[in-house]
């Protein structure tokens, strides 16, 4: 007990201090870059960042790294929290290439395949693997559009720069069915791998809630 409890005060601190970096981080840069690099809007009134995610809206205060929920005020877990400080003090610019590569192409993929399928393409395939219909509703009410991909595939923009291509194919009686998350080619000029082994798991999770 005494064991599992010193875990959780060590990934409590340690996600204190990624999010102080990255909070960091975003308080140094210069506004305009931020908005030209990462495709969002600056309040000057209210010192923040107007970031879409998914279907909704938050503010993200430039100074402070605090993030509030545009309509109810509401912030986020610490592991988004963290990713959406990421994504706008570390996004670069570069325009999407619209080429699609797997997890594995992305840079250091190898190290975190085994987290990434446990937390991405498992729940996928345990959610909505032999429920398609569903998939595609809870996609498409988190402002997901249907794509060309397997069986049947929903484009996610969690971020507005970060285009992630959700795909299934549907089994018979020969093959189980399978599932895979394509990236831009440019995902890394936007997230650290480490980010894409958890985000598309965030999302997932979040289409079930809506089930």
């Amino acid at each position: 007990m005494n064991e599992q409890t010193t875990e959780e005060k060590r990934e409590k601190y340690n996600l204190g201090v990624a999010r102080q970096q990255a909070a960091t981080a975003l308080a140094g840069a210069d506004p305009r870059h931020v908005c030209l690099n990462s495709g969002v809007i600056y309040n000057r009134e209210q010192d923040s960042y107007i970031l879409p995610y998914l279907n909704r809206r938050y503010l993200v205060n430039h100074s402070s790294g605090e993030v509030k929920n545009m309509v109810d005020g509401s912030g986020v877990a610490p592991h988004l929290h963290i990713m959406f400080l990421q994504y706008l003090s570390g996004a670069d610019g570069t325009p999407l290439r619209n080429e699609w590569i797997t997890f594995k192409e992305l840079s250091g993929g190898d190290i975190y395949r085994e987290p990434y399928r446990k937390r991405a393409i498992s729940p996928l395939l345990r959610y909505f693997g032999g429920q398609p219909d569903k998939f595609m509703k809870v996609g498409l009410a988190l402002s997901g559009e249907r794509y060309n991909f397997g069986d049947m595939s929903l484009l996610m923009r969690p971020f507005p720069r970060i285009p992630l291509v959700f795909v299934l194919w549907q089994g018979d009686e020969e093959f189980p069915a399978s599932a895979n998350i394509l990236y831009d080619a440019t995902a890394n000029n936007y997230l650290p791998t480490e980010n894409y082994a958890l985000l598309p798991g965030l999302i997932i999770w979040e289409m079930a809630e809506k089930m």
